[in-house]
């Protein structure tokens, strides 16, 4: 295996707060103090991220990313900047901010923002942030707080020296020895060069002619840029980097990893389309998504009850369309307007079925029943229904381990040691290939033994070595998360 290269990295730095709180000015008066100390003039923020003052800033608050990562528990920023407004205090997208902030679980500084007006009140704002549960360091708490105007500038060389000093707090380091991983920032159609993409590299490094791997796009790179637009060769963890390219347009908030050789990404884009096509299999039930619903009763009051209750029900990913709702028996009509669909269900409340319409429900296998009890009506529905949205399948994870050392590689199969973090590791069942919050892909445990003894299971604390199947590179740090599925008729 490769030497493993650890390096200290840059911040990323998400930037969030009220609309009109001055995020957009703190942020250019930053690039402004940054540019006075550069040969090479201003920093251009066409690519949504810069660098400055060796920290990386996302220059949309409440980016995108931010928000659909948040969603799938990983993290596009190391650091969050909550920017308040002396003379405003906190409003409804503070809040919104804060929860996104605490969400995510992202260290944070509080930075009020235009201390030089004159209606400027901090201890105001202080006490209504201390109200939505932030303990100042100066309170004896966590939060560390700056006192900026972005306007005069002053505070902003204390508010970088901040960022910096939580930062080495947090220990931000990557192994440069790995390839790239990260988070897909921007997308847009470049009208005369194709398919492009900002990507935010969280991890790792990747050079011009490695493959990239985003979603379910990928590119063999032939051209990366910098934050200012120029021709990259290499990009290691917190660039941003535009690349262009890609076989389809490339989802903003998707995590991508780079490769250095065609196989390991042919390896991965195969372990990428079985996984889709799983979920795929695991989200979607056999049939049509709709059910149709023709209602009959004696009265319209009947009527606005059994839809009362019916709009009760949790069908899942399944919606239920009325097609008819009427007084009066059970007509032939019904029936046939009902057959179009095979999950069609035909309900009366205290009317008769005509005998023509029982008949022709019979043959045309439409479910059909009347009832004299709202509740005895419910039931029979639920059942019905539940028998339409069928089966589905549940996952449980069972263990978490960690691998330790790679003893061999042969093809999709490797020898691995390492130690139960959680849980259990056990024989001949499936797991996801975890690295740093990333699930890379599935694979399944071949063998596994304890010392030299085989086994069919070991607990947390144990070490183990186990012969695995997964058609990806795997490294030491990686995390297999151990899953056991099950199928189980769905209830509503």
């Amino acid at each position: 295996m490769a030497e493993q290269i650890k390096t200290k990295r840059p911040p990323v730095v998400v930037v969030m707060g009220h609309i009109d709180h001055g995020k957009t000015s703190i942020l250019d008066k930053i690039r402004e103090a940054n540019v006075a100390g550069k040969e090479t003039g201003g920093i251009t923020q066409h690519i949504g991220a810069y660098k400055a003052h060796n920290v990386t800033f996302l220059d949309t608050p409440g980016h995108e990313a931010f928000s659909k990562m948040r969603g799938r528990g990983a993290k596009v920023a190391d650091i969050a900047l909550l920017v308040v407004a002396a003379d405003d205090g906190v409003k409804p997208q503070t809040e919104e901010a804060l929860k996104a902030i605490e969400e995510a679980k992202l260290p944070f500084i509080v930075v009020l923002n235009k201390i030089d007006k004159e209606n400027a009140d901090i201890e105001r704002a202080k006490k209504e942030l201390g109200e939505k549960g932030i303990i100042f360091e100066e309170w004896g708490g966590k939060v560390p707080l700056a006192k900026v105007s972005a306007k005069t500038g002053e505070g902003i060389k204390e508010l970088l020296d901040l960022i910096l000093l939580l930062s080495d707090v947090e220990d931000l380091s990557s192994n440069l020895s790995q390839n790239a991983t990260g988070v897909v920032i921007e997308s847009h159609l470049d009208s005369k060069r194709g398919q492009a993409a900002t990507l935010l590299v969280r991890d790792g490094k990747f050079k011009k002619g490695d493959w990239i791997l985003a979603g379910d796009t990928s590119v063999k790179t032939k051209i990366l840029e910098d934050e200012n637009g120029k021709a990259a060769e290499e990009v290691s963890a917190s660039d941003p980097v535009r690349v262009v390219g890609f076989n389809g347009p490339v989802k903003v908030g998707s995590t991508f990893e780079s490769f250095d050789s065609k196989d390991k990404f042919n390896a991965a884009l195969e372990a990428s389309a079985q996984n889709e096509t799983a979920k795929s299999k695991l989200s979607m039930p056999e049939g049509n998504k709709t059910i149709p619903l023709v209602i009959k009763a004696d009265a319209a009051g009947s009527i606005e009850a059994i839809q009362s209750q019916i709009s009760k029900l949790d069908l899942k990913d399944f919606s239920l369309v009325t097609l008819r709702a009427e007084v009066g028996n059970i007509t032939e009509d019904d029936i046939k307007l009902a057959s179009a669909n095979k999950n069609s269900v035909v309900v009366s409340f205290r009317v008769k079925i005509d005998r023509a319409a029982s008949i022709l429900s019979e043959r045309f296998r439409v479910r059909a029943m009347n009832f004299n009890l709202i509740y005895e009506l419910e039931d029979w529905l639920r059942r019905e229904l539940e028998n339409i949205i069928g089966e589905e399948k549940i996952r449980k994870t069972l263990g978490i381990s960690r691998i330790l050392k790679i003893f061999k590689e042969d093809g999709s199969k490797k020898i691995v040691g390492g130690v139960v973090e959680s849980g259990g590791i056990y024989l001949q069942k499936h797991f996801v290939l975890i690295r740093r919050n990333f699930h890379l892909g599935e694979g399944k445990i071949l063998e596994l033994q304890t010392g030299k003894i085989k086994t069919k299971e070991i607990l947390v604390g144990g070490e183990f070595g186990a012969l695995i199947e997964i058609g990806l590179e795997v490294a030491p740090g990686d995390q297999l998360e151990i899953y056991d599925e099950e199928i189980v008729k769905r209830k509503l």
